[in-house]
């Protein structure tokens, strides 16, 4: 059988685990193999960019982001903001201009108050999580074996079968390293070179 929805997935689980007593923490070992996800992968299929107002110096960052990837002004030309510790923003904001630099506060970006430019945000976000309404995403259309090979490491650690526990985690890191190789294959061109005949 295909893994292609969440219900799929969920059979799969059952039947990988050749066990009929788990249905009811299924969803579990899927939420927590997307937290475990969220942390492990930052590949280009959950980059996305946003233009935002600031107020009063700060940015709302939107909701399901996990990390940013690059802070502009929306100026011509752009604007690229560089990035320093909170810490080292206020030290800086006693008596001295904070343009061009930016730094995070919660879930919001902190620039200089007097900066009147929008913001172009460009981040990490959040995988769509898999429930009944939405039954599938980028990663499980492309790489269910990670969702797979996630959810068993956290079906047996319920289990209390370590033995499976550390097989299905070495696959699932296995895939997880496989697609980040991937994700970099896509992001970089391989030196090709033009020739003349």
């Amino acid at each position: 059988m295909a893994i292609t929805s969440y219900s799929t997935l969920k059979t799969a689980i059952a039947d990988w685990t050749h066990r009929s007593d788990l249905t009811s923490q299924l969803d579990d070992f899927i939420d927590i193999t997307e937290a475990r996800l969220n942390r492990d992968l930052r590949v280009s299929q959950m980059e996305e960019a946003s233009t935002i107002t600031p107020s009063s110096g700060l940015v709302a960052m939107p909701t399901g982001w996990i990390a940013v990837r690059n802070v502009k002004l929306n100026t011509y030309p752009l604007t690229t903001l560089e990035y320093i510790t909170p810490a080292e923003m206020d030290r800086l904001a006693s008596g001295q201009t904070l343009a061009g630099k930016y730094t995070i506060v919660g879930d919001q970006i902190k620039l200089d108050a007097a900066s009147s430019y929008d913001v172009i945000v460009e981040y990490y976000l959040k995988i769509t999580a898999l429930d009944g309404t939405n039954t599938s995403n980028w990663l499980l259309e492309t790489h269910p074996d990670a969702y797979l090979y996630g959810c068993l490491s956290e079906a047996f650690k319920f289990a209390m079968d370590d033995d499976q526990v550390s097989k299905y985690n070495m696959m699932y890191e296995d895939i997880i390293r496989r697609i980040k190789i991937l994700d970099a294959g896509r992001k970089h061109a391989q030196n090709l070179r033009v020739r003349v005949a």
